[in-house]
């Protein structure tokens, strides 16, 4: 009986970790995470999440984090909360200079303002990008506490943007009226 008491609260325990978890093509998402900001750790809930795609290959899987669930793409845009995104690269098709492409033609397509004032922050978050491998991981973490956005690659920070503009221009690549996939869009808005 002891024995069937230990593998009931065993199995109880098991379950109970890993809904903390979603699967999503082998990466595990975590439905709440801590980022590092100036602030300390803010804690930010997982709002959706989704597969980026291209001509059938899977490039990432891409978790929108939030201080409070929304499904109002122009209330997160407009917002200066603390917000971050992670996307986990699953293909080797996407490399450094790939990557830099996408954001920076996401950002052109998106952006509803002048780009001349980014430019230059733009060709600077950029130069983030040393590091990235399939099977890694960028989260890219806005802080409120100092109105910089920051670049962590793999968990090891590689560089800050400063800038609420430059957050709006960001996140817009990925939650605009113009954004680079409507159907990851409706899924990291929880659709």
């Amino acid at each position: 009986m002891k024995k069937i008491i230990l593998l009931l609260a065993f199995l109880l325990s098991v379950s109970a970790f890993s809904q903390d978890d979603l699967d999503v093509d082998g990466i595990k998402i975590k439905k709440h995470i801590k980022v590092r900001d100036s602030g300390g750790k803010t804690k930010l809930v997982l709002n959706g999440y989704g597969i980026r795609d291209k001509m059938w290959i899977n490039l990432y899987v891409q978790a929108l984090y939030l201080t409070e669930k929304t499904d109002d793409p122009k209330k997160i845009l407009e917002s200066d909360e603390t917000i971050a995104t992670r996307l986990y690269v699953t293909s080797s098709l996407v490399t450094r200079e790939k990557l830099i492409k996408a954001i920076e033609e996401g950002i052109e397509k998106s952006y509803q303002s002048e780009l001349e004032p980014l430019r230059d922050r733009m060709h600077k978050f950029m130069s983030f990008f040393e590091n990235v491998t399939e099977k890694g991981y960028l989260e890219f973490v806005y802080s409120k506490e100092d109105v910089k956005t920051y670049v962590f690659i793999n968990d090891k920070l590689t560089g800050e943007i400063e800038g609420l503009d430059f957050r709006k221009a960001l996140f817009g690549i990925w939650l605009e009226d113009r954004c680079v996939d409507r159907t990851l869009k409706k899924r990291l808005l929880g659709k």
